[in-house]
């Protein structure tokens, strides 16, 4: 790239890449960039592993998307999504058994799932709403998308 187009990759760039590369489902093609990357001398960033662990994921490739985990928990321990996406990935393919054993690591390493978060606006204020949590003042959901609700239609 540097040389073709007077550019000098950035973490992005690679990224882009080899998100292509797995969205078409060319998994294997996208390790040997990631394992070109390498023997260049370049640091793979946690980006990169991410993408190509998010096409494993769609394309259910459970060999390279185990790979793709182990290097982001390397790079960020903490990550509860990548446990996440690798114990469904687990699950997806009828391997249950690796699946349950991922969800148990990440218990043990005290790594814990950032709740969802959703939100309403209404009469020019706003309220947020975390996964679980019953505590909010506007907890009735369901009585707010009944007033919602016709907009959703209505466009």
């Amino acid at each position: 790239m540097k040389d073709e187009c007077f550019l000098q990759p950035t973490g992005g760039h690679y990224t882009c890449i080899v998100d292509l590369l797995g969205r078409f489902g060319l998994i294997d093609e996208a390790m040997s960039f990631i394992d070109r990357m390498r023997a260049d001398g370049l640091e793979v960033p946690v980006s990169v592993w991410g993408a190509i662990l998010g096409a494993c994921r769609v394309h259910r490739n459970v060999e390279v998307g185990a790979v793709a985990a182990e290097n982001v928990l390397a790079i960020e321990p903490n990550r509860s999504g990548t446990y996440l996406i690798l114990a469904e990935l687990y699950a997806s393919v009828e391997r249950l058994n690796e699946a349950e054993r991922v969800l148990t690591r990440m218990k043990n390493s005290g790594v814990k799932k950032q709740p969802g978060c959703s939100w309403i606006e209404m009469n020019n204020g706003g309220c947020a709403f975390l996964s679980g949590d019953k505590s909010h003042l506007e907890f009735d959901v369901e009585a707010r998308v009944e007033i919602v609700q016709p907009c959703w239609h209505s466009g």
